[in-house]
């Protein structure tokens, strides 16, 4: 064994994160750095994605001590040739640690980057470093940061894989902006571990699509670079010594990424606004809109985001108020159709409402929405971004009902936000827009081959490479699951299955008329006899919104006269 065992190979790259009194591995595959989890004995290189499916002969390299791979004696040339490549091929590594003490790892191969955090982080920011390998390069600098826990439901106690906000910093501890990954240069950077997403991806492919399809926001020739949505990249992250699965590295949703105009420190003028809805109520709902305080960091369920309460104290929310309260007071079709283009970016809300109809992101119909102003003292009108679409394409938030059903009678509602639901008046003057723009949609960005092929790719990627199978190992019943078992091939058919049971019946109800209550396809006195028995009945039994066919909030008689004004031609 000696004999077979004479070759050695100095290491050259250093595993951040198996922290001193654990077992640290120190070596290169190619120059690619390799990652240790300890409790596992594992070990993960990033390399480019052609070796996979090849042979390939590598030099390694390093300061640790390689005995041997799969039983074979390193050569004086330094190199191994790591046969049939694949997401599921492992190999038996044998180091020698500087004690002279022999250890055996299993060692895989990804083509995803490799994110690593070490440090010990909590509910508030605590100094850190993070490393970032990409396929096949061996760049890996050790890059100051300052990390903490981020969400909200995400975020309570008992929760296990955790999202996290990282802020670069110098070696002074000063804001340092970095480019990631190819994306946007700044300090600020997301870890999104996709928690109660049973495909991991389904925020990262929506936001993708996101970007892909909406129109640009009203102030686009003024911010050409300007985007509605955050990009990022798919990786496989360690924390320390300790493999955590797949997550998302995306950029922060901000001001830099909207482009908004910045605040006059010097004369205190309020240009750019940013705010973020973290919950449903009637404010974020667009159906109420009780009086602001300036220096609240938020109004009803909208967060201020910038500019910052600890940078301009008081804020301003007369932008955002006098928006939500114009919605608020349509009482009818014929004001909301007078005032809702001076106040909202109307083709990016058409956008909006359609694609969140289509994924249905049941979360993100009031809250999780950025809104913002361009600039509040040149044009007044509000846009939107969007963030946090997890629970989307049949996947929920709730353990109860995590797979709601694809087809049932109440899985098609109404909008929640006012501003959104009333595209579907038959009287709203933007209803033809809106049905020209969801046809127009549905035969590219939102075709059912275009997104069956979207969320299929984003899954077999993570089959291919190995990390769906590692992220099932690492996380299999747990509760962030509800105790559910992760399976990606399942998931992925789910999905298909999802799509293309579920958008034929979407495009009925997009196209059906709002006095159509029983949905026949037509209207006529029996849609009139669902309204009389549900007021005959005192309204008991489940409310049902779809009765609401003059969109006043309630059930009353008025919209029996609704359906008879159809009748008449009125």
């Amino acid at each position: 064994m000696n004999e077979l065992f004479k070759y050695i190979v100095m290491l050259s790259v250093s595993i951040l994160g198996c922290g001193a009194g654990n077992a640290a591995v120190n070596f290169s595959i190619e120059n690619c750095p390799v990652f240790c989890d300890t409790a596992s004995s594992s070990l993960l290189a990033s390399v480019p994605r052609q070796w996979f499916g090849t042979s390939v002969t590598a030099t390694l390299g390093g300061d640790d001590v390689v005995l041997g791979i799969d039983g074979e004696a390193i050569g004086d040339d330094h190199t191994f040739t790591f046969a049939n490549i694949a997401g599921d091929r492992q190999w038996t590594v044998t180091v020698a640690d500087s004690d002279g003490n022999h250890k055996d790892y299993s060692l895989q191969f990804t083509y995803l980057p490799i994110v690593e955090l070490e440090g010990v982080f909590g509910y508030d920011y605590a100094s850190g470093t993070m490393v970032l390998a990409e396929p096949g390069k061996a760049a890996t600098e050790v890059m100051a940061a300052k990390v903490k826990w981020r969400g909200a439901t995400t975020n309570t106690p008992e929760k296990h894989k955790r999202n996290y906000s990282i802020k670069f910093v110098d070696e002074n501890g000063e804001k340092q902006n970095r480019k990631l990954l190819g994306l946007r240069r700044d300090n600020h950077w997301i870890l999104d571990a996709g928690q109660p997403d049973m495909a991991r991806v389904r925020n990262r492919v929506a936001t993708e699509l996101w970007l892909d399809m909406a129109r640009p926001a009203y102030y686009c020739d003024q911010a050409p670079d300007a985007l509605s949505g955050v990009r990022g990249e798919v990786v496989e992250m360690f924390l320390g010594n300790e493999y955590r699965g797949i997550y998302s590295l995306t950029e922060a949703m901000d001001r830099k990424q909207l482009q908004l105009v910045k605040h006059d420190t010097i004369d205190n003028v309020f240009h750019g606004g940013l705010w973020k809805t973290n919950t449903f109520n009637d404010e974020t709902g667009f159906k109420a809109a009780r009086m602001y305080d300036n220096t609240s960091p938020d109004y009803y369920g909208f967060e201020t985001k910038y500019p910052e309460l600890d940078e301009v104290f008081p804020t301003s929310y007369k932008v955002l108020y006098d928006a939500i309260y114009a919605m608020a007071s349509s009482e009818d079709i014929s004001t909301y159709n007078n005032c809702v283009d001076q106040f909202f970016d109307v083709p990016v809300a058409i956008d909006y409402t359609i694609f969140y109809l289509t994924i249905n992101a049941t979360d993100n119909t009031a809250k999780n929405i950025y809104w913002l102003c361009y600039d509040r003292a040149v044009d007044k009108r509000l846009s939107l971004a969007v963030w946090d679409l997890d629970t989307s394409v049949g996947q929920s938030w709730s353990p109860a009902d995590w797979r709601p059903p694809i087809t049932a009678y109440d899985y098609f509602r109404q909008p929640y936000n006012w501003l959104f639901k009333m595209f579907f008046h038959n009287r709203c003057k933007y209803r033809q827009d809106f049905l020209d723009r969801y046809d127009e949609l549905r035969q590219s960005w939102l075709s059912t081959e275009s997104l069956v092929g979207r969320y299929s790719t984003a899954i077999d990627r993570l089959i291919d490479c190995g990390a769906a199978a590692r992220e099932q190992n690492r996380w299999n019943g747990d509760s962030d699951l509800y105790g559910h078992d992760l399976d990606f091939a399942a998931e992925k058919q789910y999905i298909v299955e999802w799509f293309t049971k579920r958008l034929p019946l979407l495009d009925r109800w997009m196209h059906h008329h709002s006095c159509d209550v029983n949905y026949d396809g037509y209207v006529t006195s029996a849609d009139v006899t669902l309204v009389y028995d549900f007021l005959l009945n005192s309204g008991s039994g489940d409310y049902d919104e779809n009765l609401d066919t003059n969109y006043d909030g309630y059930i009353t008689s008025a919209d029996i006269t609704a359906i008879y004004d159809v009748l008449l031609g009125l």
